[in-house]
């Protein structure tokens, strides 16, 4: 009896290595960090472990393709499995630095064709909105931002504003202050003398600027009263109002710039079929939904919203995309993929002045 007993907690324990294959591995993933890396951990990390016995190494990135270009040119990879921009998906997997796979074999492409469809390298992930964001607390009534000429009238609404310290995105927005449907944007944009004119609307509101690199960093500022508003991510929102009682609003109706966080795996990886077979996990449904309840960030996948309440979708921004700026289609990879490195310097170079 005591041999069997053994023999069975044996067998119990070592079941979660066997369900994923002969071993247990590790898999490094890197993502957005802050509330994203909560919600990693949370609705992708946990469960892939209980699920297969396999952990994740949790790290974070904040876009600069750079370091993923070190790591691949160098052969020094610390990551197996990135999430990204769309415009960096595109960029890398344009580069060689991420595995091209074909994920309509694997997943059914229907199932992420609202939020862009699949990418080269990546897949949709889950579906991210910048917008006008401010306390509910300090303006109230009839005295509220509401558009994006709003943001830029300092008389009206004295003090400082956030902004994205990226071109992308934010040469998006100051063409929605300067007048532009959100839906045209990238058309004004792409067209002759739209660059031109998006900086200088930039340069109208520049003065009273506070640049932010990450959407922890977007948050610190509106929070602490650094800036009076800022342009910020849904989610992020969302996450520092429940964690800190807060009344921060976001104003879709203003116009916002919505697309795909995508995720892929880091080329030359040798846990390439691992990290296959976990960003094939974190696409499903469950895992989804899951995700979209801890960070407010709509799910990728179409199926995941039947999983979720009426009340859960309700603070999602899939009720606003014709106000978007979407992050996706040909004449937004192809204007990004080639313009992208010349307009990031010549941003660097007018954040500076």
């Amino acid at each position: 009896m005591k041999r069997w007993k053994a023999l069975t907690l044996a067998v119990l324990f070592a079941a979660p290595a066997l369900a994923g294959g002969a071993f247990a591995e590790s898999l490094t993933v890197a993502n957005n960090g802050g509330a994203a890396g909560v919600g990693f951990r949370e609705a992708y990390y946990k469960p892939w472990t209980a699920a297969t016995g396999h952990t994740v190494v949790d790290d974070s990135f904040n876009q600069e393709l750079a370091k993923i270009r070190s790591q691949v040119e160098t052969k020094n990879l610390i990551w197996d499995v990135v999430s990204v921009t769309a415009i960096n998906e595109a960029t890398a997997c344009e580069e060689g630095l991420l595995e091209q796979i074909d994920w309509s074999k694997i997943l059914d492409p229907q199932d992420f064709a609202a939020v862009g469809g699949l990418g080269k390298c990546g897949i949709p992930n889950n579906f991210v909105s910048g917008g006008l964001v401010y306390d509910g607390d300090v303006y109230k009534g009839d005295n509220v931002p509401k558009t994006w000429a709003d943001f830029w009238n300092v008389q009206k609404f004295p003090g400082k504003r956030g902004l994205l310290y990226r071109a992308e995105q934010t040469l998006e927005v100051a063409l929605m202050a300067d007048g532009v449907p959100p839906a045209d944007v990238m058309k004004v944009l792409a067209a002759p003398g739209g660059v031109d004119r998006a900086f200088r609307k930039l340069a109208e509101i520049r003065p009273h600027v506070k640049w932010w690199k990450s959407g922890d960093e977007s948050m610190q500022n509106i929070l602490t009263g650094e800036v009076v508003m800022t342009f910020a991510w849904n989610g992020r929102v969302s996450t520092a109002n429940r964690a800190n009682k807060r009344n921060l609003k976001i104003e879709f109706g203003a116009g916002h710039v919505s697309g795909s966080q995508m995720i892929a795996v880091m080329k030359g990886t040798p846990k390439k079929n691992l990290a296959t077979e976990f960003i094939k996990f974190t696409s499903a449904p469950p895992q989804q939904a899951n995700f979209a309840r801890s960070i407010d960030y709509a799910p990728a996948n179409a199926k995941a919203y039947p999983l979720m309440t009426e009340l859960e979708r309700s603070t999602l921004p899939s009720g606003h995309l014709h106000l978007a700026s979407l992050q996706s289609g040909q004449l937004y990879l192809d204007f990004w993929l080639n313009n992208g490195d010349a307009l990031l310097q010549r941003f660097i170079t007018f954040a500076a002045q």
